[in-house]
């Protein structure tokens, strides 16, 4: 990186140093990233940082490695917020694809051997949490909503009266274009197709995508599918303006 480089990239932290969790954003991408990788600053933090373990693997794997291309705790969360930390242990491996962003007091832990995958344009809402022991994949364009938790294993063993004993983990699979509601709890052996919409407070146990495909609407506890062909608008823009069009189209009556 030539000097002109590194002095863009200083001058963008000197602007965002009094919003920056500064401390917690150069010691984070420079204890976790190459040097080449860390100077372009790719990991932003906002709010307060719980960094319990950090002694597992974090890459990135899209070629044009930007600043602030992975947020936690910023601007782009403005329904609900919260000063409980974000916290990441990861003692397995993390992999980011491109842009991701980050709710404030989310909590991603990676055990021992275990992949967690997250996909570019990916989204978790406050106060949500990722507890990955074996394997958990998040595809492309997935938005979590705040308050959902993901669990691919039951932490615990439970033995039978012959002494069996089965694996309490397993994985879980979210592909792209996929659409959590707030409070949704996903479990071990879930797997959703792309463009899976699960309803708030739903609770999904299963290979969804073997049931009903993709392109799908599921909810309820256990979360059972309610319409078929639908899928959420990906396009912030377009959002933007369909708020606006109903917004006006609602005050004409």
């Amino acid at each position: 990186m030539n000097l002109k480089r590194i002095s863009i990239v200083l001058f963008n932290i000197l602007r965002l140093s009094l919003k920056l969790n500064l401390w917690s954003t150069i010691y984070f991408n420079f204890k976790t990233l190459p040097f080449k990788q860390a100077v372009k600053f790719p990991f932003h933090f906002f709010g307060r940082t719980d960094f319990a373990n950090l002694n597992g693997k974090f890459i990135i794997t899209d070629q044009k490695l930007r600043f602030g291309m992975i947020v936690f705790g910023g601007r782009h969360e403005v329904v609900i917020s919260s000063d409980i930390s974000t916290r990441i242990y990861n003692t397995g491996s993390m992999e980011f694809k491109g842009n991701a962003f980050f709710g404030r007091g989310v909590n991603l832990m990676v055990w021992d051997h275990g992949e967690l995958t997250i996909g570019n344009e990916f989204a978790l809402g406050t106060l949500s949490r990722v507890i990955c022991f074996r394997k958990i994949t998040f595809g492309k364009n997935v938005l979590i909503s705040w308050e959902c938790q993901f669990f691919d294993t039951d932490f615990h063993f439970i033995e039978t009266k012959n002494h069996e004993l089965k694996d309490n983990c397993g994985e879980i699979e979210i592909q792209d274009e996929s659409w959590i509601g707030a409070r949704s709890t996903i479990l071990k052996n879930t797997m959703l197709a792309n463009s899976t919409i699960v309803g708030a407070n739903s609770l999904c146990s299963g290979h969804y995508s073997e049931k009903y495909g993709s392109c799908i609407l599921i909810a309820g506890i256990p979360a059972k599918l309610i319409k078929s062909d639908v899928s959420y608008i990906t396009d912030k823009s377009q959002e933007k303006h369909l708020f606006a069009y109903f917004a006006l189209y609602k005050n004409q009556f």
